[in-house]
């Protein structure tokens, strides 16, 4: 039977499989489209990269040996809450403030929230 990873060293791996993937498919738009196309994939990676790492601090930083159940949901709840609102200000950011491709964009945006989902149902075998 193959141990399960710790939650914090899960969440390590999720992020730094995503980040790979990120530059990976950043790469490929590099080769087929150029240097612009590369820079928007890297911004819509980021998109979803950096509000995960928060999410992932937020809820991962607190005190296993104080924890109750409702601190819990608290820390998960803020940790979606702060997800959700910086997912948003990146994209109004960059859409308003910044000259990129779209398709890159929300293609490497989709891929690495893609990839959250099969790591997390599949990565420790828990489902």
């Amino acid at each position: 039977m193959k141990p399960h990873l710790s939650d914090k060293r899960m969440a390590l791996v999720i992020l730094s499989r995503q980040l790979l993937l990120v530059v990976v498919v950043s790469a490929l738009f590099f080769y087929m489209q150029g240097e612009a196309a590369a820079r928007s994939a890297l911004i819509g990676g980021g998109i979803y990269w950096v509000p995960q790492c928060l999410f992932s601090m937020r809820v991962l930083a607190f005190n296993a040996e104080q924890a109750t159940p409702d601190s819990i949901l608290a820390d998960f709840y803020s940790g979606a809450g702060i997800k959700f609102g910086s997912t948003i200000l990146l994209f109004v950011i960059v859409l308003k403030f910044m000259e990129v491709q779209v398709v890159p964009l929300f293609t490497t945006y989709a891929l690495a929230l893609l990839m959250q989902w099969i790591f997390s149902f599949t990565l420790n075998n828990r489902y």
